[in-house]
């Protein structure tokens, strides 16, 4: 009985700091949206940028689909296209699928499946990463081609585990290897790292929300 005792001590003084064993105890679903759009100076083809693109979105995802459309006229436009956000239970209407998502999307707190759409981009990739019991992340990149270079438009949309009894072992591993939102930013950085990386290239964020950060710090140590 004592060595048990003294194993849950250490537990016991994690609960009291918090607001509360209930509060910090309870499970969690958060979804997180983010999106930032960044304006790139180059002279670069399309393949390369978009090349670039996806070699940084690869270094922190498990899985891209990317797609290069057709582009039927040779004039450049004066503005760069805009990303939109979809929900998906709108677009399929009254369709089974449709009343099912709604209906889930309820039952999740009025949280619904968004996806972005990228109408007119040059290039586009939906990329994927999950971490088991911490956090799903789906991250769109749209490249859009204008007279003065291109836009890079990305949009992350991510749900992550809060609360529970694992939640101990997640506020250690956030602390040292960094938080599902910390590693959304440098998901995002190193796409734009990436293509700053081709000569004579100057990129620079145009807008976005929340405040992109510093990414984990142990990439900033490691430089990865």
């Amino acid at each position: 009985m004592k060595t048990t005792a003294l194993l849950l001590f250490p537990f016991t003084l994690i609960l009291a700091g918090c607001a509360g064993p209930n509060s910090y105890l309870v499970n969690r679903n958060s979804t997180v949206e983010m999106y930032h759009i960044f304006d790139i100076k180059t002279a670069a083809s399309t393949s390369s940028v978009s090349k670039a693109a996806v070699d940084g979105l690869g270094k922190n995802t498990n899985q891209i689909n990317q797609n290069t459309p057709l582009q039927m006229s040779t004039a450049l436009p004066a503005t760069p296209g805009r990303f939109t956000i979809s929900d998906m239970s709108d677009k399929l209407g009254g369709t089974g699928l449709g009343v099912m998502l709604q209906m889930s999307a309820m039952q999740g707190g009025g949280i619904s499946m968004k996806a972005a759409s990228c109408n007119g981009a040059v290039w586009t990739a939906r990329a994927e990463r999950t971490i088991s019991g911490s956090s799903n992340l789906t991250l769109y990149g749209c490249l859009y081609r204008y007279q003065s270079g291109y836009h890079l438009d990305t949009y992350a949309i991510f749900q992550k585990v809060e609360g529970g009894i694992l939640q101990v072992s997640r506020d250690i591993a956030n602390s040292m290897i960094g938080t599902p939102e910390e590693w959304v930013d440098k998901t995002i950085m190193d796409m734009v790292r990436t293509i700053e990386a081709i000569p004579n290239t100057k990129v620079t964020h145009i807008e976005g929300q929340p405040e992109i950060g510093n990414g984990p710090a142990i990439a900033r140590l490691t430089n990865k």
